[in-house]
């Protein structure tokens, strides 16, 4: 067996030494195949598996390029901040201020705890950094810590030692963070409320105008088979009645999108009025046509030269006037002339399809689906924000002067106390994304990065960088299990419980807010989505998704920061 590991690392030394950078593709594989692996209904995911495979890995011994590993961070930190910049500007405005307020809080506490485990335990400040990183789920702030670490005034072997150490820290104490947030936020938080998750969810639901209360009022939207239809107008009670009046009379389950009259189709208003032998083509659900559509008269089948031309589009909402408004809000706020035909399919928000209820307030960056007639699905999307085009192009001159400035905006230091504080790459480029893609957010004309190619390039860039520290970190590991490993898991227990609690108490007693509300903060305030995705299962509901987008976006920032400071402070 000795002679078969030792072959095995004699080969994989002569691999990596001609080919240093398949050493990162090996840990991506490996890592991500782990991260695959199903114990009961927890799963360790694919970054973590890369970690833990890297460190393996590098116990071999692997010089991977500086570069590689800075161009990687910045590429994750930048699109991070990109695709949150819309969400972290907004979360800044007055209705979401519980929410925030919860999140500033939540960043003292996790502060405090770290600071303090550091001092009583004795803690270098690598160790520090791992621990916010790890039982955070923050993997960002392992970078901008590194970076922190780079910049002190120590020499590089100590460099070298405190960056390896935040790596395994973060490896051993991210296990135990991650399962402990999803236990505590689907189990324990709604037990401290007193309060069942399900029914909690249930009545959130109600009091958000659930689908039960839209199904009573005509208002209902949760339209998986809108269709259009054409009636040959006959019935003299609507007669002289307008285009306006078959909205309203229908509590705008119904549009008339065309019309035609004799030998051809007639432009539309508000104001136009019917005539007797009109084709009135409508759009709406089918159940609202097959009762609304034979009051006009009777249905026609195809006729020669008309076509209804209709289109779907999912469109991010960006304007302000929508912002913090619920959607029954918004049919007055958008001019109905404008409007006319379109029905909203699907509303998602964080990668989530949320259901569509009256009571659901907008945020920058939701993604509405519209559908209807073509002209006036392109009225509407201008008017509410600015429509996704899967064809369309990353602009790499945005990109490439959104990341540069952010590395400029890094190498600005200011000396206090012995020491140069300043943002560093990580720093830098998360502000410049955040700054460029709420710019973009409010002008779509420039600046394309589409939402899943951005989402693409942040996993990508952080798997890589991920990987490179987990490598450069193998030789050191064991170093650091042998003097603090049973200490770790301990650590990552009360980093992770101390503010939970806290920030549970405070959200339910003192910010009074909706418990499955504070649970999904919970989840966002320590970035971690898997608990979110437990807690939609557990409740099974979406309500909780409601409190974590918010939470998510500012604590990403908060935690990122806050790796330098720990250094510093430590």
């Amino acid at each position: 067996m000795d002679f078969l590991i030792d072959s095995i690392n004699v080969h994989l030394r002569t691999l990596f030494a001609a080919l240093p950078i398949s050493a990162l593709f090996l840990s991506l594989a490996a890592g991500y195949t782990i991260g695959k692996i199903q114990f009961g209904r927890f799963q360790l995911g694919g970054l973590a598996g890369t970690l833990f495979a890297a460190i393996i890995i590098g116990q071999v011994g692997v010089e991977v390029d500086d570069n590689i590993k800075t161009m990687s961070f910045a590429v994750f930190i930048y699109t991070l901040g990109y695709v949150s910049g819309p969400q972290f500007f907004q979360s800044l405005g007055r209705t979401t201020l519980d929410q925030l307020h919860l999140t500033v809080f939540a960043g003292v506490i996790i502060f405090i705890t770290v600071w303090c485990a550091a001092r009583f335990f004795d803690l270098d400040p690598g160790s520090a950094a791992g621990l916010l990183a790890g039982a955070t789920t923050e993997s960002a702030s392992v970078g901008t810590a590194g970076d922190a670490i780079a910049n002190l005034k120590i020499t590089e072997q100590e460099k070298l030692r405190l960056q390896s150490n935040i790596a395994v820290t973060y490896a051993i104490t991210y296990l135990f963070g991650f399962t402990l947030v999803i236990f505590f936020t689907t189990k324990i938080a709604p037990r401290l409320m007193g309060v069942n998750l399900r029914q909690a969810s249930k009545e959130f639901e109600d009091a958000m105008g659930g689908p039960e209360k839209d199904l009573e009022d005509g208002q209902s939207e949760p339209l998986q088979d809108v269709r259009a239809r054409l009636y040959r107008l006959t019935e003299k009670s609507f007669v002289g009645s307008t285009v306006a009046y078959i909205r309203e009379s229908s509590k705008e389950a119904v549009h008339v999108v065309q019309l035609y009259r004799g030998d051809g189709q007639i432009k539309i208003s508000p104001t136009t009025r019917l005539e007797h032998g009109d084709l009135v083509a409508l759009m709406g659900p089918r159940t609202a046509l097959a009762s609304y559509g034979p009051q006009l008269g009777a249905e026609e089948g195809t006729v020669d030269g008309i076509q209804l031309i209709d289109e779907t589009r999912d469109v991010v909402v960006t304007t302000r006037k929508l912002s913090g408004i619920t959607l029954a809000e918004a049919k007055q706020v958008v001019d109905p002339a404008i409007r006319r035909g379109v029905f909203v399919l699907r509303l998602k928000r964080a990668d989530r399809e949320l259901k569509i209820w009256r009571g659901v307030m907008l945020q920058p960056g939701d993604v509405v689906t519209l559908y209807g007639p073509r002209d006036s699905v392109d009225k509407t999307a201008r008017d509410i924000g600015y429509s996704v085009d899967p064809s369309k192009g990353v602009d790499y001159v945005y990109l490439g002067v959104g990341i540069i400035v952010g590395m400029i905006l890094g190498l600005v230091t200011v000396p206090v106390a012995g020491a140069d504080l300043g943002l560093h790459t990580g720093g830098g480029c998360l502000i410049s994304g955040l700054v460029f893609g709420w710019l973009r957010a409010r002008k779509p004309t420039f600046g394309s990065l589409p939402a899943t190619t951005a989402l693409h390039l942040r996993d990508y860039g952080l798997a890589i960088f991920i990987a490179s520290v987990g490598l450069a970190s193998g030789p050191h590991a064991l170093t650091l299990l042998e003097e603090k490993g049973m200490l770790l898991p301990l650590l990552a227990l009360i980093t992770v419980s101390v503010p939970l609690l806290t920030c549970t108490l405070y959200a339910h007693r003192v910010l009074k807010m909706p418990p499955p509300v504070i649970c999904g903060a919970l989840a966002g305030v320590l970035t971690c989505t898997p608990a979110l995705n437990a807690l939609v299962s557990e409740a099974d509901s979406e309500a909780p998704v409601f409190g974590y987008t918010v939470p998510y976006a500012v604590s990403n920032v908060i935690l990122t920061l806050l790796g330098p400071v720990i250094v510093l402070a430590v």
